[in-house]
């Protein structure tokens, strides 16, 4: 009988599996178990990762109505907009120069979703993709 398969080692099989076109038998050499484990360890990461999300995914009340309205404007088939946009800031002397844009500037980044009224429905604020 084998030792049980750490969970560090279950979750790293997962990503590798839905990150790339790996085989099963390739990610099965890569971590020394047998294919079922990768299927397996696979499912239960992604069980998961639904549970986490669960409480953090949106719902429309009325889906329906949403797509309908959208179609009415001239957008068929679509439920939200989705938009993003960087925000320039000021940083202090020698701070935040890590954290620029492809035009020179430090900033934030901004990701918005508004239904059909414009509503917003979910937005994101964070801080720039650090350049090395």
């Amino acid at each position: 009988m084998r030792w049980a398969i750490p969970p560090d080692k279950r979750v790293a099989m997962a990503i590798m599996k839905l990150a790339s076109p790996s085989s099963l038998r390739y990610i099965e050499d890569q971590f020394d178990v047998a294919a079922c484990m990768v299927g397996l360890a696979t499912h239960e990461v992604c069980q998961l990762f639904k549970e986490i999300a669960a409480n953090k995914i949106i719902h429309l009340v009325n889906p329906q109505q949403v797509i309908d309205a959208f179609n009415e404007k001239g957008f068929p088939n679509c439920v939200e907009a989705l938009e993003g946009t960087h925000i320039p800031v000021l940083c202090s002397e020698g701070g935040g120069r890590t954290y620029t844009n492809r035009k020179g500037y430090a900033f934030m980044i901004l990701q918005a979703m508004v239904d059909h009224q414009g509503w917003f429905m979910n937005m994101y604020i964070g801080v720039g993709c650090q350049r090395s």
